[in-house]
């Protein structure tokens, strides 16, 4: 791997990360998640409590409570007495992510065509337009969280917000590969938005087996997902530098 992939913690790491509700640990948690979905935090990469806690201007006692949070969702390795690290990608993790979210997000495509309100169509296509208009503008991270924005107003049409953790727990290998795809400019915005707009007509035209087939093509089999993970020579080429374990370690605090 190129040594300017990895950046250090005081490069990535800073107080304005801490944002939004919750107690300070849920903050550190929460940014530290972003930062290794995002693939910002690489695999391998050390996380010492010590100068996490110091980057961010806090004690030590929210980081190690978050990074215990992240060790039970496999984003982080902890090594007792040694050191603790981002975890590598787990292609099987990838796989079973693809296949929980193929089950659920159909169903709930399905489900959304039969329960939907007149309202919950005007968000579905209020946010197509948005979409649209991020791609004009080549503003493809705006494009990424309109992409999320769009999948869970479908699970809010379905009325199931009970399954968006499971989803969002299922899902975080697919966020970290598509996250490397993007470092690439590896995307398919166009296609993405011909198939968001398939599914949104499918639930406008309240058609459950309609919306439950658009969405399964949208998302793709198991077996797709397999094949497009080799298919690109650079992407496969990125993907084992970065996970592939390296031979210097500090030790955790």
């Amino acid at each position: 791997m190129g040594p300017n992939l990895e950046r250090p913690l005081t490069e990535t790491l800073h107080p304005s990360l801490l944002a939004g509700d919750g107690p300070l640990v849920v903050q550190v948690h929460r940014g530290l998640r972003t930062l290794i979905l995002e693939t910002i935090l690489l695999p391998w990469q050390i996380l010492s409590e010590k100068e996490v806690a110091a980057c961010l201007k806090v004690s030590k006692t929210p980081v190690r409570e978050a990074i215990i949070r992240l060790s039970e969702e496999g984003l982080v390795a902890v090594v007792p007495k040694s050191r603790t690290y981002v975890a590598p990608i787990n292609l099987d993790r990838f796989l079973e992510g693809c296949f929980v979210r193929l089950q659920l997000e159909s169903g709930a495509a399905r489900r959304a065509a039969a329960e939907r309100s007149l309202e919950d169509v005007c968000n579905l296509k209020a946010c197509l337009a948005r979409q649209e208009k991020a791609i004009a503008a080549e503003d493809y991270t705006a494009f990424r969280h309109l992409d999320e924005e769009f999948h869970s107003l479908i699970i809010e049409a379905a009325k199931l917000s009970g399954i968006v953790q499971l989803i969002e727990t299922a899902k975080v290998e697919i966020d970290r590969i598509r996250s490397l795809k993007q470092r690439l400019n590896i995307r398919a915005t166009d296609r993405v938005l011909a198939q968001h707009r398939a599914i949104t007509a499918a639930i406008a035209d309240k058609d459950p087996a309609k919306a439950e087939e658009a969405m399964r093509t949208h998302l793709g089999s198991i077996e797709t997902k397999v094949w497009e993970l080799g298919e690109n020579p650079e992407f496969w080429a990125l993907f084992e530098a970065i996970n592939r374990e390296r031979p210097r370690y500090r030790l955790s605090a």
